[in-house]
């Protein structure tokens, strides 16, 4: 017993020995202090965390086959696999009053069914449009759009395009009947809409005038009841932008119209006249001009 005691009393030298002196070996070694989980690079920005690869975040897809540019502003429609791609101020179904841009690829437009070869960068005529691109022996359709004067014949209601959504809708000053994204125009009238591209906070404004009323004017002369006249006749009562087209015995004539919205026609022979409005409605009336005195 007397033995172990010198041994414990080494030993417990030699432990607080070890406590004193690995402390300040790991001191000497390591450096300044480093607390678990920090990094020893200085603060963010400065050597400071990696930052991720950046990425174009101006362009999003709406839907399969059109996307949209906030930097430009344009609508974007990639032509398949080809790595082209048509640009274009106006979404797949939108109807516009207002010119309409497009570039890119080689396209193939058709208006009113049929093939278009006016200028893409600047399309001002109204009708139906179809955008198509030429790849290879492929020609995929891109989208399409309407465009149409301030008055039209032909619309029935506005079905927005996917991503954009009414605001306001109105019938000659009124509001009207219309969900989220569909505003029927089945009553003639001066329609109001705005609606939002929600994703690009950009706001849209359609105002059309819906009019399927055909054009009424007025006939004066010698007439009798059979549509004879005996004078030349007079037409009058015609609108802005109101046209005249005149058949005489199978040949089209020219027809001018005044300012004050009255035209005459003298010449004999067997007429068959048409008056179009601005909307597109047509009224057709048929008179003959006897020989006159």
């Amino acid at each position: 017993m007397k033995q172990l005691k010198p041994i414990l009393l080494l030993l417990l030298t030699a432990a607080l020995l070890l406590t004193i002196v690995l402390p300040a070996a790991a001191a000497e070694i390591g450096g300044d202090d480093v607390v678990p989980g920090q990094s020893d690079q200085g603060p963010e920005g400065e050597d400071g965390p990696v930052e991720p690869v950046p990425v174009n975040t101006s362009r999003f897809l709406i839907q399969d086959g059109m996307g949209y540019d906030l930097s430009t502003q344009e609508f974007f429609y990639p032509v398949g696999n080809s790595g082209t791609e048509v640009l274009a101020n106006v979404a797949d179904g939108m109807i516009v009053t207002t010119p309409v841009r497009i570039q890119g690829a080689t396209l193939l437009i058709y208006k009113d069914g049929e093939l278009w070869t006016g200028k893409p960068e600047n399309i001002t005529e109204p009708g139906e449009y179809v955008v198509m691109a030429q790849t290879g022996n492929q020609t995929p359709r891109l989208f399409t759009f309407t465009l149409v004067d301030k008055a039209s014949s032909t619309i029935y209601a506005y079905s927005l395009p996917r991503g954009m959504y009414v605001i306001t809708a109105t019938r000659n000053g009124e509001d009207t009947d219309h969900d989220r994204s569909v505003i029927p125009m089945q009553e003639d009238g001066l329609y109001h809409v705005e609606y939002e591209f929600a994703a690009a906070e950009k706001i849209y404004t359609l105002e059309i005038n819906v009019d399927r009323t055909p054009p009424e004017v007025q006939f004066s002369g010698d007439i009798d009841s059979n549509n004879r006249v005996h004078s030349s006749l007079l037409i009058s009562g015609l609108q802005d932008g109101d046209v005249v087209r005149a058949n005489l015995d199978g040949s089209d004539i020219d027809v001018n119209v005044n300012a004050d919205g009255t035209c005459e026609l003298k010449q004999s022979g067997v007429y068959i006249i048409t008056v179009f409005d601005a909307a597109g409605n047509r009224s057709e009336y048929g008179y003959t001009i006897m020989l006159y005195l």
